[in-house]
């Protein structure tokens, strides 16, 4: 591992962190590396979500249109109803077309 310019100078003791104007050239290597990693995954982590929850949704539209197609009873109907709203609103809210419910509120 290279050792940061910060880590180098004898001089700098103090254990409190100098002052940074919050450009990148002020941060050190380490920091750098950090901010970078987690920025990193959070992306990675925020695409798996967005998939997995597109995928569920489909799974629920899929799931009420199969429902919706084999029986018709008004309990039947109420169900897959529920389903395929369900399933559209979980795939358009992941997906940003809509706001997310917990911005409603």
């Amino acid at each position: 591992m290279v050792s940061s310019p910060a880590d180098d100078d004898p001089v700098d003791t103090s254990t409190d962190p100098p002052a940074t104007d919050g450009t990148v050239a002020a941060l050190s290597e380490e920091e750098l590396y950090a901010i970078v990693r987690v920025a990193a995954e959070d992306a990675v982590l925020g695409a798996l979500g967005t998939l997995m929850l597109v995928g569920i949704g489909i799974v629920l539209i899929a799931t009420g249109a199969s429902a919706l197609l084999a029986d018709v009873t008004p309990i039947s109907l109420l169900i897959s109803a529920v389903f395929i709203g369900f399933g559209v609103y979980l795939v358009t809210s992941s997906l940003g077309v809509i706001p997310p419910a917990r911005e409603w509120l």
